[in-house]
Parts: structure tokens; sequence; C-alpha cells
């Protein structure tokens, strides 16, 4: 902007256009998109559809490493139900023997299978016999020899008490 209380003159040079410089510019232009295209195609060449390929080939892997995963937790878990109502189906017919098995072990079961199987009767009155007991104190001394040889012999096993034997 101008400034009419300012003494500064603008340098008109800046804005003329110098050929040579132009020409220059251009050729340096050209020379970089020679050069960029040339390094592009040996690129390209190089390795970039090698690569291309092998990323594909490892994602097409990842992907169907996750899928095969996928599958495999399916199957273990359907196998896990599987066994799961199989399980509860054995306790059930665990409890169901369990319940039987209490049944024929009554009072009434194990009375009736012993007269019927095996030929027992229930006992009578005339069949009980009652035994009584002496309930005072009594001491019955047995009758002791007083033989030469038995005196021996238990003075004999008093010295081998005596002894520690």
């Amino acid at each position: 902007m101008y400034n009419g209380n300012s003494n500064l003159a603008y340098d008109l040079s800046l804005f003329e256009v110098d050929e040579e410089y132009e020409r220059k510019k251009e050729q340096k232009r050209e020379e970089k998109s020679h050069i960029r295209i040339t390094e592009k195609k040996s690129v390209a060449r190089n390795g970039s559809v090698f690569a291309t390929v092998v990323s594909a080939v490892l994602c097409i892997a990842v992907a169907f490493s996750i899928l095969y995963s996928k599958v495999e937790l399916a199957e273990y878990t359907a196998m896990i139900s599987e066994v799961k109502t199989q399980l509860e189906t054995e306790q059930r017919e665990n409890n169901r023997l369990n319940a039987e098995l209490d049944s024929m072990v009554t009072l009434d079961n194990v009375e009736s299978i012993a007269a019927s199987e095996l030929g027992l009767q229930k006992t009578q009155n005339s069949q009980i016999n009652f035994v009584t007991l002496n309930t005072e104190k009594m001491t019955e001394v047995a009758h002791t020899d007083t033989n030469i040889f038995v005196s021996i012999k238990e003075w004999f096993y008093d010295v081998l008490e005596y002894l520690g034997f």
C-alpha cells in the first residue's frame, strides 16, 4: 500500500522477468520430472508388485486364520454344551437310581424279602428265652495244684518276669 508520507522508493527490478532465470528454472523442472518418471518406473520394476502380492497373501492368511479360529471355537463350544447336557442327564439318572435304592432298603421291603425269598418268619413270644444273671458281686478262685513241678515252673516264670523277659 502506498503511504504518502514515506520517502521510500520501490525497487521495480524485482518485478521484471529475467528470461535467463526463467529458462534455467524450466530446465530444472524438466530434469526433475524426468528423474521422477524414471525413478517410479524403477521402483515398480524392483519390487512394488512383489510387495503388493506378499501383502495380499499375508492379509488373506490372517483372514483365514481368524476364520479358522472362529470355526474351532464354535466346534468346542458345541462340544462343551453337548457334554454339559449329557452330564445333566447322567446326574438325573443317578438321583433316580439313588431314590430307587433308598426305597428298596426300607424296613418293610427288607422284611418282605426275608419272608418271601429266604423263608424267615417273625419271632413269637414262645420262642423268646430270657436269661437272668446274678447281679451280686461274686469271685471264683481256681483250684491250684500244689505239685512240686508246678511250683518250680511258677518260680521260674517269676524270675524271668523280674529280669524283664
